[in-house]
Order: structure tokens, then sequence, then C-alpha cells
């Protein structure tokens, strides 16, 4: 699965060698051109880059409006998506739905403050019970010897300052944020350091990774402005990364 599909996705999903050819899903959390300008691209790559044959459809999944995006884009440049072999379908959601991605994998979205339609994600695993008995194991000795009978992972899209999405996010193993500006900006729909900071403590999110940049960075003075109101592990994000929840 990918979120968003902004500029350069392409490219980086063959310089870092992501399966990008087997994707099932993607994503969009609204429609800015730094979300989704080069959906174009990637369907064209599908077309015209795979390596291997499949039958597995893509699911598009965003906010209303994704089919009329997909269809402007198709007519607008002469993608031809009917001619892929394999099934593209699109699927928009409202705030509070949820999509099942697969077996105990539960995707639901929820309205930020950015656009009129943006949107949020939150993604739920349920561990195997060969990952919770391995964990039961590990922590065995431990204060508690408990194990977590899921997982998740949230992803803000673009967002002003929200306790309604804090909430939505409780208790997530990985909180990926915009982090836009050092300070807040009145009347710009992003959010300032010290917001995610806020926010990322209310949701008692586990880990933070940060993204979606407006200024220059400075990794360990922003690792440090975010860690005067969060507790949780701070991670700076960049290209290439790789972080196992």
């Amino acid at each position: 699965m990918m979120m968003d599909c902004g500029a350069g996705t392409v490219h980086a999903l063959a310089r870092y060698g992501l399966p990008w050819q087997g994707m099932t899903h993607l994503f969009i959390s609204h429609f800015h051109a730094d979300h989704v300008g080069e959906l174009a691209s990637l369907m064209f790559a599908f077309k015209w880059g795979m390596k291997t044959k499949r039958t597995l459809p893509l699911t598009l999944l965003g906010p209303a409006g994704l089919d009329r995006v997909l269809k402007g884009l198709d007519d607008a440049l002469d993608l031809r998506l009917d001619e892929l072999r394999f099934p593209v379908e699109s699927r928009e959601l409202e705030p509070g739905d949820q999509y099942r991605l697969g077996a105990g994998c539960m995707l639901t979205v929820a309205k930020t403050p950015h656009t009129q339609v943006s949107l949020a994600a939150r993604i739920d695993e349920a561990r195997s019970d060969a990952a919770k008995i391995n964990e039961a194991r590990t922590s065995a000795g431990t204060s508690t010897g408990t194990s977590h009978d899921s997982r998740s992972i949230c992803y803000t899209g673009d967002t002003a300052y929200s306790e309604d999405l804090a909430r939505f996010f409780a208790g997530t193993d990985l909180m990926i944020s915009e982090c836009s500006f050092e300070e807040p900006k009145p009347d710009v729909a992003h959010l300032s350091v010290r917001e995610v900071s806020m926010m990322a403590k209310q949701a008692r999110a586990a880990c933070l990774v940060v993204t979606h940049f407006y200024f220059d960075v400075d990794e360990l003075d922003l690792a440090a402005r975010l860690r005067q109101g969060y507790s949780g592990e701070v991670i700076i994000g960049r290209d290439g990364m790789c972080i196992e929840v």
C-alpha cells in the first residue's frame, strides 16, 4: 500500500527497489498537487513499465471526488486505463468509513481541517498468534510480560491542529505527521512544530515521524523541540527511510 502520490514518487519507487508492481492499494488523502501530482505517471508506469503479469486489482482509496480526478486524468492525458491488464478500482470514503485491506487489517478514515474533503488514515492490523507468543516470550521477566493484540500506523495527510484527530490516533504505534511550519501561521491549515508535539502527546503515540517541511530542517534541533511536549520516540523523516513497527 502507498499513501499519497506526490512529486518524485514514481522514480523513488524504482530508486529504493520497492515492489511497486505488486501494489494493491493507494490511499489519496486529498487532491493538492503535492499529494496527487504523480498519479497519472504511476498509472502510465503500470501500463507500460510492468515486467511481471498480474491479475490482482489496484484499489484507489480517497475522499469524495476521487472518481472525478481519476476520470479527468484519464481523459485529459489519454491514459486509456481501460487497456490495463488488471482492474483499477476506486472507492470514495467519507469520514468514519472503514475499508478492509486484508485479513485482520483495517483502514479507517477521519476528516482533517485542511480542505473540504481531506482525510487522515489509521491502519490497524491484528497480530498473528505466533507474533503474540514470540512477544510474550521476549517480554518474560519484564515488569508486565503482556503482549499487544494489534499494531497501528496513523497518517495525518495535511491538517491543522485538531484534538479530534489526536483522539482518532489514540494509542497508535506510529504516527506519521506533517510538520509544515516552525511556528503557527494564522489562517493556514497546516501544523507547526509545537502543534505536532501536542497532537502526538494527546494521541499517546509510541513513535512520531515528521515530514512535509516548508522550512530548512536542522534534525537535532527539530527533534529537541518536538520532545519538549512529547515523550515518545521522535524520527525526522527522510527519503528512503525504513521503519519497522
